[in-house]
């Protein structure tokens, strides 16, 4: 009896879940992605159905969008190919700005099976202008819900990372008393500095370290540390001289308003964590005794800065308080909190009138944009918002250009045919950027327009803005990918970002490793097996053209003018392994590598010069930091610093690999000329006993060299040496403080 009584609620409970499943796998719903209650005044809206739609069914009635008079609006249809996504294309004098607009689809429309839609589907928007301001903070918590509940319906962890005339990667020059000059950080564009951990100004140097910053006079052998600026919660990222003011850009870990903790129910959780950023302003006009005279504070985390004509600009993201907002209650300011100690020690949130969001957008990030006039330190800091990202930035002389990964969340697996009832998120790989332009004028930061473009960008090298026309590179798809195998692109805009050019499809299945803009050509390297070296010929703007193209083992990260007809690459160097079980040979890093091209004849361009540096994964910060690299002022001596390996092969039983064991450590100096090639000066390291290390020191690392006339200065966490560049040896050792602690 028992077993019939369970048979019959089992069978029962069958019955009930096969129902179930026929009647929600037959539901027909309507779905807008990523919907915002804020849209631009000529949006067009798409509607995506989980089945083929009857197009027929959809009229002036059964689809409606109504203002706030309940008056019709005339918009127009059109459908995609299986008629499974309609595009409620604007009107053609776009909507009204502030007015309110409900979309309506009908019940009765059908698919092409006969069906109807389950509900009446609808949704409300109100028109705004290109780039709206946040009016308060009704409409800011409405557009940072939103666009949550789309991130969480998304399931996808999105991570932040996170430049015009001149072709020279060397900023100007800078001049001692001594009339000696100086070496400067190796930049983007001439004329526009850029953040790095060491300064000089001829007579002095300045070293950012883990928790200090340590000032030394470049005195030749004569020179000494002088003093050293700590603050306990401070660690320094980036420095930048201007006349008799150090100004340090760091994270700061004690928070400038009071710590929050998120609540789960009656349980409160640990405080939440924001990002901050510091830029602490010293006079050192006496070095032995610097003293702050400014701290601006911000939450936020740095993407990038500049300066330029006494003026510095600083980009950060700023992610809101997540945790927070999914509270019931919300008893916080989510805006971004600023302190400047030149006009208050207070500290207040951005006001309103100085936040911005772009309709478009799906992020739910803060952009923040400032500036610093320097000339004039009891200026407030100047600074917006923007509900947005930034993942890349580049600056011209004219405009800042901020790009940030789009992210393809619609895409349709190619066996669905449409039918599918459910999408299903999946984490995909940035499918495109958005790049969006901001005219800068001595200070005053201004959005101007914006662009997106197919592909994600290496890094700010791929952006260059030259002869009234901006230019970018961009790789699109995954190179292990088959399906979608990817490509390479570079396309231009005028400065009003209206696109002018492109040209596609390059170096199927390999990505871009670096690219290089000059007066009217580009280099790009793309790589998966071996470097083809592209020269794209931009004379003519509207038909950027391939002219010609080299392909070699190894690549190049980095790519620096060396004069008007040669080009030097630094990277790494390859071999390609054997396997038995796979179909194409393995990619194995062997070395570093410094390659001179000659590209005279840009249609046949040549590996003149090339050395190869140690073996297995040997490293250099110079291939993801082009600040790494040292430019003699007035020679072509270059150098960086650089750790290397030895490998051999091992054979045991079965197995075979390779061992590799520490040969050197240090900084590397070359002449490299177009006439005589690669050709190593000398060789100069802080470690001690290396033959007997596994690694190197972490502490006596070389992390940057500069020179005053011919006498360089090598820098590590524990050390200075001087080393006279003439007679080519080391003339002094400089300790450094202890270092009070390391992170």
């Amino acid at each position: 009896m028992k077993k019939k009584i369970w048979w019959i609620i089992g069978t029962s409970f069958i019955v009930i879940i096969s129902v179930a499943f026929i009647f929600f796998s037959n539901t027909i719903t309507a779905n807008i992605p990523s919907k915002s209650s804020y849209a631009p005044t000529f949006k067009d809206w798409t509607i995506h159905f989980s089945k083929k739609m009857n197009p027929d069914t959809f009229t002036s009635e059964t689809v409606t969008v109504k203002n706030n008079n309940n008056e019709q609006v005339d918009v127009s249809f059109k459908w995609n190919e299986d008629n499974t996504v309609l595009t409620l294309q604007a009107p053609n004098d776009g909507y009204n700005i502030d007015h309110t607009y409900m979309i309506t689809v009908s019940a009765e429309v059908e698919t092409v099976a006969g069906s109807q839609l389950d509900n009446t589907f609808t949704h409300s928007f109100t028109a705004v202008a290109r780039i709206p301001n946040i009016k308060d903070n009704e409409q800011l918590m409405t557009l940072l819900n939103e666009r949550m509940e789309q991130r969480k319906e998304m399931t996808v962890q999105q991570n932040d990372s996170s430049t015009e005339e001149s072709s020279s990667g060397d900023a100007a020059m800078d001049t001692a008393s001594s009339g000696e000059k100086a070496s400067t950080t190796n930049v983007q564009v001439d004329g526009i500095d850029e953040g790095d951990i060491i300064k000089t100004d001829g007579e002095f140097v300045y070293f950012a370290r883990e928790s200090d910053v340590v000032i030394t006079n470049a005195n030749k052998d004569n020179s000494n540390v002088l003093s050293t600026i700590s603050q306990e919660s401070f660690r320094p990222a980036e420095l930048y001289l201007h006349k008799d003011k150090l100004i340090m850009i760091g994270h700061k870990s004690e928070p400038i308003r009071e710590q929050q903790s998120a609540k789960s129910g009656s349980v409160e959780r640990f405080p939440l964590h924001r990002m901050q950023t510091s830029v602490l302003i010293y006079d050192v006009s006496d070095k032995s005794n610097p003293k702050e005279v400014r701290e601006i504070s911000f939450e936020g985390s740095l993407t990038a800065s500049r300066l330029m004509d006494g003026h510095m600009y600083l980009i950060a993201n700023q992610h809101p308080p997540y945790r927070i907002l999914e509270e019931e209650s919300i008893d916080t300011d989510v805006r971004p909190f600023v302190k400047d100690t030149a006009v208050s020690n207070e500290v207040k949130p951005l006001d309103y009138d100085s936040m911005y969001f772009f309709p478009e957008s799906e992020d739910e990030n803060f952009l923040l944009l400032g500036s610093i006039d320097l000339d004039n330190m009891n200026k407030k800091i100047s600074m917006e918002s923007y509900l947005g990202a930034s993942n890349q930035m580049y600056m011209s002389k004219e405009n800042i250009y901020i790009a940030v990964n789009k992210y393809n969340y619609q895409e349709k697996d190619e066996n669905d045919a449409g039918e599918s009832t459910t999408d299903i998120a999946i984490a995909r790989p940035p499918a495109n950027t958005e790049i969006n332009q901001f005219k800068i004028d001595s200070g005053k930061i201004t959005y101007n327009a914006s662009t997106v473009v197919n592909g994600t960008l290496i890094n700010q090298f791929a952006m260059d803005e030259r002869n009234k026309t901006f230019r970018v590179a961009t790789t699109k798809g995954d190179m292990w990918n088959e399906k979608e195998p990817s490509t390479n692109n570079l396309y231009t805009f005028d400065l009003q970002m209206n696109p002018i050019g492109k040209l596609e499809g390059l170096a199927k299945d390999e990505r871009i490793y670096s690219v290089r803009f000059m007066e009217e050509v580009a280099y790009m390297v793309t790589f998966k097996q071996v470097d083809p070296l592209f020269v794209i010929d931009l004379k003519n703007p509207e038909k950027p053209a391939v002219l010609g193209k080299l392909k070699i083992p190894g690549f190049s990260n980095y790519l620096h003018p060396l004069d008007d007809n040669h080009v030097i690459g630094f990277g790494q160097n390859t071999k390609l392994v054997e396997t038995k079980d796979e179909r194409e040979p393995r990619v194995r890093i062997n070395g570093l590598k410094i390659s001179v091209f000659d590209v005279a004849d840009p249609t046949n361009p040549k590996e003149e010069f090339s050395e190869i540096i140690g073996q297995g994964h040997s490293y250099t910060e110079l291939n993801h930091n082009h600040n790494a690299l040292y430019k003699h002022p007035e020679d072509n001596i270059f150098g960086f610093p650089a750790t290397l390996f030895e490998t051999k092969t091992v054979h045991k039983g079965d197995a075979t690999y390779e061992e590799q064991s520490l040969v050197y450590e240090g900084a590397f100096l070359y002449n490299i000329t177009p006439e005589n090639g690669i050709n190593v000066k000398d060789t100069i390291t802080h470690q001690q006993k290396m033959e007997q290390m596994q690694h190197p020191k972490w502490e006596s690392e070389i992390k940057r060299m500069v020179s005053v006339g011919n006498t360089l200065y090598t820098f590590s966490l524990s050390q200075m040496k001087v080393y006279d560049m003439s007679e080519e040896y080391v003339t002094q050792t400089v300790e450094l403080p202890e270092l009070k602690e390391r992170y």
